[in-house]
């Protein structure tokens, strides 16, 4: 009985670093704060493409090292990165500042990726749990998400508080603070080290052993860039309902004693505080669709329904209901998605290698949104969002054909 209490209390402890982690109280204002700052979308993409490339070069080392030095350690160390780049982002002042913060934020991100979903396997494995994997990393993933909605409730009230949406980054250091002590509590086992000595050659190695891992293993391969693909669409597009809000709602004034730039800011708070909760709500209950659905089916049909919602959005994108609807459902779709894919890997891959492959795929999605997020940026810029949206719709209904008669040549 202490066995099981003590299980719960530390799946508790998984779902709250979610929480705390997603406390991001910048996050529904990030482009208004980058176009406030006079960037453009093109310039917008680079950012993107700065962070997401720090990612590509430090992902899989960073796989390696946690395997290495520990998986609690190299979490520590993310979550400073990531402090340095909220500080950075509050002083700067123009896109070259910005490019120095999003450096920091990209090793935040490299350093945390893969290595706390790992870390939930490795504890899962050590307890003989084996068949809630999607459950248990579903449930975390819902209290990151319901930490995303009270953050973009409580950001309400900094909006309209504070002097400007450059302290929004200041307040998100304290929840960080409070993650980093959350992860001192987890078990020692989960900071074990493959070898506490540093050797340049073995570490390299290892890299390259991680990558040749990867992709010569067929079903390996094909699942990382399934995974990869798909979070990168979805991520390299999600933020643009920011200025699209923006456009569509800065004449109506709900909550007259402010001014309509503080109505449209309480608007985009309370709409992914909306966006937020329901996707908890679906991420949570996605291991239960398998009981009807194969979670192959799933995962593939993600692709063509993303798909159709953009294509449909391009042509809808002046109405408020069509927009919030929209992006809504992409939310779902993904949290949907997420846990069944995580769990999926999980099974195909061995155990001493997860997080050195869940590192893979978070830098191969990396590597895509670099290329991606420029491009999108510059249509958005010199032809129209609605035009990028629809064109990120259509390759999404194309991938899912050609799936599609992949799998029937493979099975023929």
């Amino acid at each position: 009985m202490d066995e099981v209490r003590k299980i719960k209390k530390q799946v508790l402890k998984f779902s709250f670093y979610g929480f705390l982690k997603n406390l991001r109280f910048f996050d529904p204002y990030l482009y208004l704060y980058f176009i406030q700052s006079g960037l453009e979308f093109a310039q917008i993409g680079l950012l993107l493409t700065v962070r997401e490339v720090i990612i590509y070069v430090f992902e899989v080392p960073s796989g390696v090292l946690a395997d290495r030095f520990g998986k609690k350690t190299e979490l520590i160390l993310s979550f400073a990165f990531y402090i340095v780049s909220f500080i950075l982002f509050y002083l700067g002042d123009g896109f070259y500042d910005y490019v120095i913060a999003m450096v920091f934020f990209g090793f935040g991100e490299a350093f945390r990726s893969g290595t706390h979903k790992a870390m939930i396997m490795a504890y899962l494995d050590k307890k003989d749990i084996k068949d809630s994997k999607s459950k248990v990393y579903g449930k975390t993933r819902s209290f990151s998400l319901i930490g995303s909605t009270v953050s973009s409730l409580i950001s309400i009230i900094f909006i309209i508080t504070l002097p400007s949406l450059s302290w929004l980054f200041i307040i998100a250091i304290v929840p960080y603070i409070l993650d980093m002590i959350l992860i001192l509590t987890y078990p020692k086992f989960l900071n074990e080290r493959i070898d506490s000595r540093f050797v340049f050659k073995d570490f390299l190695k290892e890299n390259v052993n991680a990558v040749k891992y990867v992709f010569s293993t067929r079903n390996i391969r094909s699942l990382l860039i399934g995974s990869a693909s798909y979070n990168a669409g979805f991520k390299s597009i999600k933020d643009y309902i920011q200025p699209v809000i923006v456009s569509i709602t800065l004449s109506v004034v709900i909550f007259t004693r402010f001014s309509a730039e503080d109505n449209t800011n309480m608007y985009l708070g309370f709409i992914y505080a909306v966006i937020y909760l329901i996707s908890a709500y679906a991420t949570f209950n996605s291991h239960k669709l398998v009981k009807y659905v194969s979670r192959e089916k799933i995962i593939s049909s993600m692709w063509i329904l993303s798909g159709l919602s953009l294509m449909i959005l391009g042509f809808y994108i002046d109405y408020l209901v069509a927009v919030l609807i929209v992006f809504l459902l992409l939310y779902v779709y993904l949290n949907i998605r997420k846990p069944l894919m995580i769990e999926k890997i999980g099974d195909a891959v061995d155990k001493e290698k997860r997080a050195s492959v869940l590192s893979i795929e978070s830098q191969f999605t990396s590597l895509l949104i670099a290329m991606f997020a420029p491009v999108l940026g510059l249509i958005a810029d010199n032809y129209s969002i609605e035009l990028m949206l629809t064109l990120v719709g259509i390759t999404m209904s194309l991938i899912f054909i050609f799936s599609l008669r992949y799998k029937q040549k493979v099975s023929e």
